[in-house]
């Protein structure tokens, strides 16, 4: 399973307007709950903080992936959100981030979860990429980007 196996329109969210690492992973599980009309927020919420609380989702060079496994959830599922800013998200580079990949999946789906997982860090390993994905103004070109 790849990013683009599960990527959808409706879970991307340009631009994000949360200004704080936790306020970004809200927004994102926001968006999910939203769009799926999911009825438990808040077990996906902790599971994510949780899961974070571990060590920092946040990669190099503005990307950042908080994700979990729960029982909260039927099925993998991806939000992408972009800030017009870098937030500080206890990168690995000391840099913030910018570029948000939210990965939540079933406990039983763990072998997809990581395959999602590194699809997304392979996808966002060039620099042109990112500046392309920097650029974006909507969903359906955040769409393109992966998808051509």
């Amino acid at each position: 399973m790849t990013l683009t196996d599960v990527l959808e329109k409706d879970l991307i969210k340009i631009p994000l307007h949360a200004e704080s690492k936790n306020a970004v992973i809200e927004e994102l599980v926001d968006v999910l709950v939203e769009k799926r009309n999911l009825p438990n927020r808040e077990e996906i919420l902790s599971a994510v903080l949780s899961r974070e609380a571990l060590g920092s989702t946040g990669l190099a060079d503005g990307i950042a992936i908080p994700h979990a496994k729960t029982t909260a959830i039927e099925s993998v599922s991806v939000v992408v959100g972009i800030t017009p800013e870098p937030i500080d998200f206890d990168a690995q580079d000391g840099k913030g981030s910018q570029f948000f990949f939210l990965v939540v999946a079933p406990e039983h789906e763990a072998s997809a979860h990581i395959e999602v997982l590194a699809s997304i860090a392979r996808a966002t390993t060039s620099a042109a990429f990112k500046r392309l994905l920097g650029a974006s103004q909507s969903a359906e070109e955040v769409m393109s980007l992966f998808l051509d």
